[in-house]
């Protein structure tokens, strides 16, 4: 139900896009970027972001993003190499506190849909003496989950051209929560 009622808020919000067309305060952008990201237990990786937004109505935008992250490491053991490989289509809304002639910042909260494929090693530890020593077997995991995505960007905007350059820190959800820091370049339409 969750799911339905924010995918109808994102409906909604392109119908006001309609309505209050002459209050609009930005313009659409198509975004594409990427950068560092980490996850807990010691993954660290890059994150390709791609991201249509729309302004709806004063200082408030719409957007509809697709990320591909890739993680690895060996945060428990050195005989395992762990990681998390995840897609996710999102829906963010952003609050737009301040927009002049060449900066932009945005404050969002989003919600994702990811598609997640995970290497885990957990340790077995023995019950007895007798037996062998901690072993560390591989888990492999598939499946699908989704969470809130929390987002801070700082855009600017290059005179005389269509082009901006912006900075984003996020908090996002793949498998687990991963925070991000990167780059992107958009193109205003």
């Amino acid at each position: 139900m969750k799911r339905v009622l924010f995918i109808f808020s994102i409906l909604l919000t392109i119908q006001a896009q309609a309505q209050y067309s002459n209050f609009i305060e930005t313009s659409s952008s198509i975004k594409i970027g990427g950068g560092y990201t980490h996850d807990f237990p010691g993954l660290n990786g890059y994150t390709i972001t791609g991201e249509v937004t729309f302004p709806f109505a004063p200082h408030f935008e719409g957007g509809i993003g697709l990320k591909k992250i890739d993680l690895s490491g060996t945060p428990r053991t050195s005989h395992v190499q762990e990681y998390t490989k995840a897609n996710t289509l999102d829906f963010n809304l952003y609050y737009v506190p301040i927009h002049t002639e060449i900066h932009t910042v945005r404050f969002g909260l989003g919600y994702a849909f990811s598609a997640y494929k995970i290497r885990r090693s957990y340790p077995v530890f023995p019950n007895t003496a007798s037996e062998k020593p901690t072993s560390w077997p591989v888990q492999d995991a598939k499946s699908r989950t989704s969470g809130v995505n929390i987002i801070a960007e700082y855009e600017y905007e290059l005179p005389s051209s269509p082009l901006s350059l912006g900075l984003r820190a996020a908090l996002y959800k793949a498998y687990d929560r991963v925070s991000f820091v990167g780059a992107y370049v958009a193109y205003r339409l």
